[in-house]
This record gives C-alpha cells, structure tokens and sequence, in this order.
C-alpha cells in the first residue's frame, strides 16, 4: 500500500532533516516532499561555528599567535549505546559517509573518567566516583551518604499503585533526600535544564523507572542490565566493525562540530532533487479540510498536503492550530529557556582546570549560586578538535533554566547578551581565582529561550491520549509527532522518532509517531 503522495515537514532541525533525508530515499514516483523551515539556517539547536582567534604566545611576547577555533552553541556530543536511537544514529552516520569524521572519547580518556560536581560552599569541584574504592575514599559533603545509600537501596519497598513519580522523589525515596539533592538535580540540569521536582522519572529516566519494576531495585537492574547486553549485540551485528568499535567508546563527536551533520544531511536532500525546501517562512495555521487533506497557511501563501510530519516544539503546534481542529495536552509541558556562553581563553587547559569533561552544579540558592549557572564543559579535553589552534582553552557555561522559571526565589534573566557573558565570567573568576588576570579572546553569549521541554508528571499517559485524538477524528492519521517533544530530548532520540515514521509511512501505515505510547497505563 502506497503512502501519502504529498508530504510536508515543519521544521529544519535534526528531527526534520532526518525525515527529510530518510523520505527522499524511499520516495516514489510522484510524491512531493516538502520541508517549511521559519529561520534563514538549518539545524536547529545544532550550531557549531568556527572563529579567528590571536593572542600573544607566551613563550615570545613580541609574537602573534592566530587561528581557528570551534564552538558549539548546542549541543556538542553523542552517547553511542544504550538506545535503538543509537544504533540509528550510528546507521546514519554511515548512510552518509561521515563515519571517518567520528571522534570517538574512550573509556580511558579524562572526558570519559572525570566529571565533577561543583560544591557552592566551597568552591570547589568534587570527582564524581568511577568505582567502589574511590566512592569509599571520597568525603566530599556533596557524596555524603552515596555508599550506604546504594547498599540499602536494593532492600528497599518498591512504590505500588503509582504510575509516575518526579526524578526528584524518586532519589529520595531509593536512595536519600541529599542524593536527590546533590545528584540528582546536578544531573537534571546538565540533561534538561530543569527541576528535579518538576520532571517525570518514568519519562525522562525509563531505565530507572523500569529496573525497579522489573527487579524491585535501580541498583540491581543496573547490574543485570541485559536489554543493554543485548543492544549491544544487535548493534555489532548491524553496524559490523563499526558496531565493535563503538563498544569502546564513552561518547563521542564530530570533525568540525555536530553541524557537520546537520549540513550533510542538507546537502544530500538538495542533491537528491526530490525535496523542496522553503525557508524564512513560517507556518500560522494548520486545518484539516474534509476530503481535501491538510491546508497549510505560511507567512507566504497557502499548500494543501496530504500529510504532516511536525519537528515543531509542541507549543509552538499548539499555537497553530485551528480551535475546531485543536489536539489535547500539546501546551502542557513547560519549556525552559538556557543561556549559553563561549569562552576562550589564551591559556592551555592544564592551567586553568582539572583534566576531565566539566562540571555540574546541584540545586542551589541564589547566596551560592548568584547567576544560576547549571554546568561548565571543559570543550577543549571533552571533544578534543585537532582544527583548534593550540594553546587555547575553550569552555562553554549553561545558566538559567529553572533558576529563571520555576526556583524559588527566581532570577531574572540577563537583559543582554553582554551581561550574560559577564555573570558567566563572573562565576569562573570565582571557581578558579587565576583567570580574574586573564581576559577571554572569544565571547559569544545567547539565551536559547524555551529549548528544552520538561516531561512533566504523567507525560506518557498524555502521548497516549494525543496518539488517539490524530488516529480518530478529523485527523484520522494525517499528523505525524518527531522531534524533543515526545520521546526523550537527545540527538539519538530525534533520529529514532523521525526514523520509525518515515518506515512507518513507507510501508502504508498511518503512524502518528506516539505508538510507544498506545498501551501506557
């Protein structure tokens, strides 16, 4: 059975290139794609952008030091298991010949072993443990409590008669109420730049969730772990040496930044010829026409398609859509809003920090944590680029969040994009005194406003109402849901949504995108 002969996607980020890419492969005769992007660039949250940089060498001052660096404005990694997103992602990546751009961060390398909390207190950064013998040795306040935490946690009642419960809640109740405030909340707001008390566990953790239904404890079904085994063993089979390879690896990225997968998928949807790609135009209304299909209103002019594939952020759907036609819980969840930061500095990593990926800040008031910063990456040891000039440091700050949105008291955002850079600046001098003499050759600073969705209490139950009203009614199946939205906030978990649809539609199903969720109870 055919699928629809007019396809139109909203929305050039990952999720919508990928649809984009995947259905100009599989396209058959006569069918017309195409992809409504409102900015004048693709990629999304994706940016990655190189700068001229000079500073003087400090071995010769009379001598100019000049050249590149890379930085990323979003995100700048990939974790290559644990996911059928994964394996998709890797599967892409060699679709599209990128596989020699792969730079892989073993186990062994310092982005792999070392990753910090940050102690407001003190100032000072606490290693995250990497096995029992230095969770034993550690006294850092932050891990107070980790070791007979976990003991105990395997032991404890598993929760009945509850269907969801916040990350928040959930730490406290397997392990400890400070686990969940020193951990937990680092860990939310270096993912989704949230609340711990705000997001679903059973959403934006399943694994958690699921090893406790399963074993009656997170501790054991960790080490059980066997859909990870087996995943594992699918992904080798699949991918062949590519599969073995990545079994080696902690994470990993890409020659010339992430957009250098956003631009090839671009780049191949343009040669492909069969993919119409309108930008600077942005969608104002969407309505169902009976027997018509789909009316598609834009900044400029009007298309009828047969089917919809949205990459847009649920609000933004919401905002869209006629009342008569409107889908229930698109404008439930929040969206945070992030303010990123990159700094470079003329000096090499080793003398401004620990060897290691970055750092995390846990819950904090504002007496400790003044500019609600979320997390440092130490960009020059975490995705080493060998394009970068030497001698350089390169680090990006994450603020904002639910400091802006949902902490009490809330801050208020910078007014500009200078003062966003001076709080982050700010906040390093304070963390590492040495660097108050020593002044940034590159600043860049954004606010990202509402980025990130949080997956609020019964997020999964919600999808399963949504993927019933497209299925029924006057949708019946003419709506497709991609992207961060939905299914998890990850670059793999974009690549898995859009590639389920577009199989889906290949073969003739009507798919709303949310079939995960039919049966959530």
């Amino acid at each position: 059975m055919p699928g629809p002969r007019y396809i139109t996607i909203l929305g050039g980020g990952l999720s919508g290139l990928t649809a984009a890419y995947k259905l100009s492969r599989s396209s058959t005769s006569g069918q017309k794609i195409t992809l409504i992007e409102s900015t004048n660039r693709v990629g999304g949250w994706i940016n990655s952008t190189i700068h001229e940089v000079e500073f003087q060498n400090p071995d010769n001052r009379r001598e100019m030091i000049k050249g590149e660096v890379t930085v990323e404005s979003g995100p700048r990694s990939i974790r290559p298991r644990g996911s059928e997103g994964a394996k998709g992602m890797l599967r892409l990546l060699k679709e599209l010949n990128l596989t020699s751009s792969i730079l892989p961060i073993p186990f062994s390398h310092p982005a792999a072993k070392n990753r910090y909390l940050l102690n407001t207190s003190t100032s000072s950064l606490t290693a995250l443990p990497t096995s029992p013998l230095s969770l034993i040795s550690s006294n850092s306040p932050l891990l107070k409590g980790l070791l007979p935490s976990a003991l105990k946690e395997p032991f404890r009642p598993r929760l009945n008669g509850v269907t969801d419960e916040s990350v928040d809640s959930f730490f406290a109740r397997r392990f400890s109420p400070d686990i969940a405030q020193n951990l937990a909340s680092a860990m939310v707001h270096g993912i989704y730049a949230a609340s711990s008390k705000d997001l679903s566990v059973r959403s934006a953790f399943p694994s958690l969730w699921d090893a406790e239904q399963r074993y009656g404890s997170v501790v054991l079904g960790m080490l059980r772990g066997g859909k990870a085994k087996q995943a594992r063993q699918e992904e080798e089979l699949e991918l062949g040496e590519l599969g073995k390879e990545s079994k080696k690896w902690s994470l990993y990225g890409l020659k010339g930044g992430l957009s250098t997968l956003t631009n090839t998928l671009y780049e191949e949807i343009q040669r492909s010829g069969n993919v119409e790609i309108k930008s600077q135009e942005s969608v104002k209304s969407i309505s169902v026409q009976p027997q018509q299909g789909v009316e598609i209103e834009t900044t400029k002019g009007k298309y009828t398609t047969d089917h919809i594939i949205s990459a847009l952020s649920s609000s933004t759907l919401s905002s869209i859509l006629t009342p008569n036609q409107s889908l229930p819980h698109l404008d439930v969840n929040p969206y945070t809003s992030v303010g990123v930061v990159n700094l470079v500095y003329p000096l090499p990593p080793s003398q401004i920090h620990p060897a290691g990926f970055g750092y995390l800040i846990p819950r904090s008031s504002p007496s400790l944590n003044p500019f609600g910063v979320l997390g440092v990456i130490f960009d020059s040891t975490a995705i080493p680029l060998s394009t970068d000039v030497k001698g350089v440091t390169k680090l990006t700050l994450m603020l904002g969040g639910p400091y802006w949105s949902t902490y009490d008291p809330k801050l208020t955002p910078p007014k500009t994009n200078e003062e966003l850079i001076n709080n982050a600046i700010q906040h390093l001098n304070g963390i590492f005194p040495h660097l108050k003499d020593v002044q940034p050759i590159l600043k860049l600073g954004k606010i990202h406003w509402d980025c990130i969705p949080t997956y609020t209490l019964n997020h999964g139950r919600r999808l399963r109402e949504l993927h019933e009203s497209i299925q029924s009614g006057g949708w019946n199946g003419k709506l497709s849901l991609i992207g961060n939205a939905y299914g998890g906030v990850g670059l793999n978990d974009c690549v898995y949504s859009s590639e389920s649809v577009v199989n889906a539609l290949g073969q003739g199903r009507s798919v709303t995108g949310l079939e995960r969720w039919e049966n959530w109870e």
